[in-house]
């Protein structure tokens, strides 16, 4: 299913893990809806703006696969309202900044563990807190 020219539903639902260890990722229906807002208000917005294909690493996730990839259990991921990602051709210091100055969203992250890095973003219908924060891998930090 199509969002916009930018983004298909699969990208928000894609799991390697899910595949691999036979986890069905499917939404349920708020999770859609959800997924929706966080597309509209956040990475549509990202995408026509700095021009560059988004790539999303995690979207959402069952409590099955949130379990298998270690996830937080209050995770927003588990509801649709959050997405790990990457620009293709933008350092995530970059994209986080400018998300930072540029969007709505409840919580921004630039997060690394070892030598992989990306943005996490969420985004809820209300109440967005504008927490934005570092992690190195072991602590989390404001930013």
């Amino acid at each position: 299913m199509n969002l916009s020219e930018y983004f298909k539903l699969e990208e928000f639902t894609n799991s390697d893990t899910a595949r691999l260890r036979g986890i069905n990722n499917t939404p349920d229906t708020q999770s859609i809806v959800n997924i929706v807002r966080l597309h509209d208000n956040v990475l549509y917005k990202l995408r026509k703006n700095l021009g560059h294909p988004v790539i999303i690493t995690s979207g959402y996730r069952t409590k099955a696969l949130n379990t298998a990839v270690g996830g937080a259990a209050n995770s927003q991921h588990l509801s649709g309202e959050a997405a790990d990602f990457t620009v293709q051709g933008q350092s995530n210091e970059a994209v986080f900044n400018w998300c930072k100055k540029h969007l709505s969203f409840d919580q921004l992250i630039l997060e690394r563990s070892g030598a992989a890095e990306w943005v996490h973003i969420s985004f809820k219908f209300s109440g967005n807190r504008q927490q934005s924060l570092k992690f190195n891998g072991k602590t989390y930090f404001s930013a």
